[in-house]
């Protein structure tokens, strides 16, 4: 069913044109998700559409009576209690309705939105825009502030709805499993305004198209189209690397060091660790005690982390991420225990709101009077002006005062003073905010080589499946340690279905179970018949990530790869939780 059609829309802002002539339509089928780097008009074009802001020329047309749920990305919330707010999203809606979603966001029903933190207030009003009735969901950012358990059910939320969909979000796992079409806005080059391509297909199928395109450009596009090709293989390779992860992102690198071989501008470039090599002690934490507004946040906890380890940092919001980041930086010292630093650490902390103050100072300036060259891991030195330019900043930015940069640019001044600072150890706390896609990737690739060790406190997925290979969870002030994310959120909804058990099971219960010995001979006969099955399936699932890595430029044998592999993980997935179904207790 046709919902909207957008013929020749033009926006501007400040003078500047952000996109001109854009013209689309969308359907109740089409779930688009819209990219393009900081500045390009993504939350402009949602404002337009979401009946926010009017176009300087072009139209805007709906269907008759169109329903539209819009969620900007700083929202005007009255000063009432949450449950309120949310039952004034639909008139029909029954409060144990409005209580239920809000209890699924975290949210408590009573607590006044004026006293609530942003995040907070995002929550309550992406609840009241998921309650109301709508035939197009427009949603800018609805993953900002949101924890990895609340991403997942948000992404099977939108998977469900039979609604049109239009979302901008960094989260490139939503972006990949729940839309089937992209908006991508394209600068056409520095100054010019983007171009609004429609794309029909997955975010992978359009990092693919780019790949493509860039492979009939000059030489100097071939580092793009390598850093695609590895984004590629990461995001369809899916969020269950389990312990062949190391592996495979070892495997990726060399393949694209050896495509790119003897090529300057393709070739990665993996960031060093300046002169100092880090020893066999980074950081060891021992019965550390944390209270914050008389709060227990970490209690008598034990981490200890050693050289070139690449840590995630894991846990709901307000369950002490950041307060352990801050005590491992030396940040915060801690009521009980010890924090020790290991004396080679050159430290790197990446804060959640890390901005350049704004200044007369250029871009360049601020970068030069920290580093004028970078160190890479092969020993060579990268001028810094040239790492300003992988990260967006070309001649004319770099000349630009501080001052007149947005709070995005600003932002990517501070990671670009991060890294020409060449630490040995990286903190990098919810780097993802308002950090671009383009940036992201830029990042990632950078990071692949780096030998010093990684800590990154993360709600996103991709990111923590990107750049660790072990996951520590802050929760009830303790730390546990998992594999990955994956094997996190399976621990939590493990542990969540134990607890509704038990809260059902009756007092005084005589036997745990009724079932008598045939069932039981049968049911030790499954787990069995699929265990089997998964350790089959772990095998299949290692040589295709073996072939993938060793596939090079055959773009056709990569594809059937990737979808053998999705295959296998989706009958590993549902093997694993008939495996689960059986034999949790």
């Amino acid at each position: 069913m046709h919902l909207v059609s957008v013929n020749r829309v033009t926006a501007s802002v400040e003078g500047r044109t952000l996109f001109a002539d854009a013209s689309f339509g969308l359907s109740s089928d089409d779930r688009v998700g819209v990219v393009g780097p900081n500045g390009s008009g993504k939350t402009t074009l949602l404002r337009i559409i979401g009946g926010d802001r009017a176009p300087e020329a072009g139209s805007v047309i709906p269907r008759s009576g169109l329903r539209v749920g819009w969620l900007p990305q700083d929202p005007k919330l009255p000063a009432v209690p949450a449950l309120e707010i949310v039952l004034g999203g639909d008139p029909l809606a029954q409060p144990h309705e409005a209580e239920a979603l809000l209890a699924q966001l975290g949210v408590d029903p009573e607590h006044p939105v004026d006293q609530a933190s942003g995040g907070q207030r995002r929550r309550v009003a992406l609840a009241r825009t998921l309650i109301a009735p709508s035939d197009l969901l427009v949603l800018d950012e609805p993953t900002n502030h949101l924890d990895v358990d609340t991403i997942d059910w948000l992404e099977d939320e939108l998977r469900r709805r039979a609604s049109g969909l239009l979302l901008v979000t960094h989260d490139r796992y939503v972006l990949e499993r729940v839309t089937n079409k992209m908006l991508d806005l394209a600068p056409l080059g520095p100054d010019q305004s983007a171009e609004v391509v429609w794309h029909e297909g997955s975010y992978s199928s359009l990092l693919q198209a780019r790949a493509e395109r860039a492979a009939t450009r000059s030489r100097v596009t071939a580092r793009a189209q390598n850093l695609l090709t590895k984004e590629i293989a990461w995001l369809r390779r899916g969020p269950k690397a389990r312990s062949s992860k190391p592996k495979f992102r070892v495997e990726q690198v060399e393949v694209l060091r050896k495509a790119a071989a003897g090529d300057e501008d393709a070739r990665p470039l993996e960031l060093g660790t300046g002169r100092t090599r880090l020893g066999d002690s980074v950081f060891d934490l021992e019965g550390v005690t944390m209270k914050r507004g008389g709060h227990l946040v970490l209690d008598r906890i034990d981490l200890g982390i050693g050289p070139g380890e690449r840590v995630g940092i894991v846990g709901p919001n307000g369950a002490g991420k950041t307060t352990l980041l801050h005590v491992i930086a030396g940040k915060l010292t801690p009521d009980d225990g010890e924090a020790k630093v290991g004396r080679t650490v050159q430290l790197g902390l990446y804060e959640q709101e890390a901005r350049v103050p704004p200044g007369q100072a250029t871009v360049l300036d601020t970068i030069l009077d920290i580093a004028p060259h970078v160190p890479l891991a092969n020993g060579e030195m990268l001028p810094a002006a040239r790492l300003a330019e992988r990260f967006g900043f070309d001649a004319k930015l770099q000349r630009t005062p501080v001052g007149l940069l947005s709070g995005g640019e600003r932002r990517r001044v501070a990671l670009l003073h991060l890294l020409v600072a060449a630490p040995n150890v990286l903190l990098l706390d919810e780097p993802t905010n308002d950090l671009d896609l383009d940036t992201l990737a830029v990042l990632e690739d950078h990071l692949d080589g780096f030998t010093g060790t990684v800590i990154v406190a993360s709600h996103d997925r991709y990111v923590l499946d990107r750049l660790t290979d072990r996951t520590i969870a802050v929760e009830h002030g303790a730390l546990t340690e998992h594999l990955d994310w994956s094997s996190y959120r399976e621990d939590r909804l493990r542990r969540r279905a134990q607890d509704e058990r038990a809260s059902k099971a009756r007092p005084n219960t005589v036997t745990a179970s009724a079932k008598d010995n045939k069932q039981r001979q049968a049911e030790r006969k499954r787990i069995r018949s699929l265990e089997q099955r998964l350790k089959k399936l772990s095998d299949r699932r290692d040589r295709v990530h073996t072939e993938m890595a060793t596939a090079g430029g055959d773009n056709a044998r990569v594809l059937a790869l990737q979808d053998e592999l999705r295959a296998i993980q989706h009958e590993h997935t549902e093997v694993e939780d008939a495996w689960l179904e059986l034999t949790v207790d």
